[in-house]
């Protein structure tokens, strides 16, 4: 790959970056043929590819090259239609027949090849202060090839204007003249790009992929054909949904404990201080994966799945305090003296339950995206539109679906997919019947005799349950403290793990440093 170019895979997006040497990020023939490959042989796994230029501009054309060698008097034409047309040609085919959609992100000067490879991209945001020019004409010689990456993309006249006055646009024109897609400030171009790469990778490929069949094929079709096309796309898209996904495969051998006749399924993973994790409806121990690196290098981790859940089982209703005391009895099966205790949504209940239950034996406890209670009209109503949802659709439609409503909308695809995998795994009829439980439980009743130090875990996002919900453990636990974490949702331990695992661990070193025996029997 030529040094010219920077290639590098962010989730299953592919950004490759111009970065010459002199800043003006001219492209020479070895850069050409790189970039042509590059875009037009991703791996299979791409599901974007993102231009970019580093430095102060973002292409300033092509660089210049020497004249094919020719014997005296021989017509040039047909040379110069190998040597200088048909590379560039290729480039603009690369972007054109990309199976995956091609997006431009413009700094500075877009000149000549930079201008053309903007208009052939499928969409092109630029700072406010970016340029864009066609001055082949200044050089004496006519800028076709150019004028081809612009039709059908830019108006004939905002073309003529161009090519003809060699005059460069701004970045408002290029908006007028549909070169471009967006306008963004200069300092938030690169966080534009950041953004537009995420969603991309939250977004499902077959239908990024029928985008781009769209954009490419749309085009040279009357209307007729052009419906047909649309049609074939659309139903490309939404069957790679309604297909099953894969029936899901937990990542860490889970242990098993036989409680009051049912079978509770756990993982005990790492060394040190031990916390038991608690995960949210519909998921299991699986739910925090992302986090499991992070908490087991200093800590011995137990991850329970919920009666019902995962590989847990459920021959009896749903009662929550049974599902507390299978929590209880894993510890007491593991031989955890003094723990801390995470519990996420649903896992809050239980969390607390276990808490009022243990008392001083719950070292520390997290309440994440947590409640005390929430019944009342708002939550009938939800049930019943779950409940006539799941009588049209089956569970792993439905879960796909949760998955979109209730994690980040930049959140990487394959994470979207492993939390619908795992409510997809449950029976539909326990599905709803726990959902019914966990929605109109209430544990108030619980909170002024919880005397454990407990951190109240927030996301900015959280649609399920709002900070002024889950403000109300705060009020109610003696000496609670509260923290939100950003660019969060309900399941926050998915959508931004790191941040999760970083307030986890902050908090319970703090503890450990404050009494070293706080997490000793």
């Amino acid at each position: 790959m030529d040094e010219n170019l920077l290639l590098k895979m962010k989730g299953n997006v592919l950004h490759i970056a111009l970065n010459s040497a002199d800043g003006r990020n001219e492209v020479d023939d070895a850069m050409m043929q790189a970039l042509t490959r590059a875009i037009g042989d991703p791996s299979e796994s791409t599901v974007a590819i993102v231009l970019s230029g580093v430095g102060e501009n973002f292409c300033a054309g092509r660089a210049a090259s020497p004249p094919p060698a020719l014997p005296p008097a021989a017509d040039p034409r047909p040379a110069i239609k190998v040597h200088s047309a048909a590379p560039i040609l290729a480039l603009y085919e690369a972007i054109r027949s990309s199976a995956v959609p091609v997006a431009c992100f413009v700094r500075g000067l877009a000149s000549g090849l930079g201008c053309a490879l903007v208009a052939a991209s499928d969409y092109a945001v630029a700072d406010a202060r970016s340029q864009f020019e066609a001055n082949e004409l200044e050089k004496q010689f006519a800028p076709a090839l150019l004028m081809s990456a612009l039709f059908k993309r830019v108006h004939v006249k905002a073309i003529s204007r161009l090519v003809l006055t060699g005059r460069p646009i701004d970045a408002t024109t290029a908006l007028e003249f549909g070169l471009i897609g967006e306008i963004v400030a200069p300092w938030e171009l690169d966080k534009a790009l950041d953004d537009f790469i995420a969603f991309m990778n939250s977004r499902a490929p077959q239908a990024l992929r029928g985008i781009k069949t769209f954009l490419r094929e749309s085009g040279e079709l009357h209307s007729s054909k052009l419906a047909a096309l649309a049609a074939d796309v659309l139903a490309d898209s939404i069957a790679s949904r309604l297909a099953a996904p894969a029936p899901f495969v937990p990542s860490h051998d889970k242990r098993f404990l036989t409680v009051a006749g049912e079978r509770i399924a756990y993982i005990d993973v790492g060394k040190g201080p031990a916390v038991v994790l608690l995960h949210s409806l519909g998921t299991s121990s699986a739910l925090w994966e992302d986090v499991l690196p992070t908490l087991t290098a200093k800590h011995r981790v137990i991850a329970i799945d919920a009666r019902g859940h995962g590989d847990s089982t459920k021959h009896s209703a749903w009662n929550a305090d049974d599902v507390a005391n299978d929590v209880v009895a894993v510890a007491d099966a593991v031989g955890l003296g003094r723990f801390g205790l995470v519990g996420i949504s649903m896992g809050g209940l239980t969390a607390i339950r276990v808490a009022a239950k243990l008392g001083q034996r719950v070292a520390v406890m997290v309440l994440s995206s947590a409640y005390a209670g929430v019944s009342g009209p708002a939550v009938e109503k939800r049930l019943a539109a779950a409940e006539g949802m799941l009588k049209k659709l089956p569970l792993h439609l439905f879960a796909r679906m949760y998955a979109e409503h209730t994690l980040h909308r930049d959140t990487a695809y394959a994470k979207r997919e492993k939390l619908a995998q795992q409510i997809a795994s449950m029976s539909q009829r326990d599905y709803l019947e726990i959902s019914r439980a966990v929605c109109t439980d209430d544990v108030s009743g619980l909170l002024h005799d919880i005397d454990v130090p407990t951190l109240v875990l927030n996301a900015e996002l959280d649609g399920s349950v709002p900070k002024a919900i889950s403000a109300k453990l705060t009020q109610a636990i003696q000496g609670a403290t509260e923290q939100t974490l950003h660019a969060a949702a309900h399941l926050a331990c998915v959508d931004t793990p790191d941040a999760y695992a970083e307030a986890l661990v902050n908090l319970f070193e703090k503890y450990t440093d404050e009494d070293e025996a706080l997490w000793k029997s």
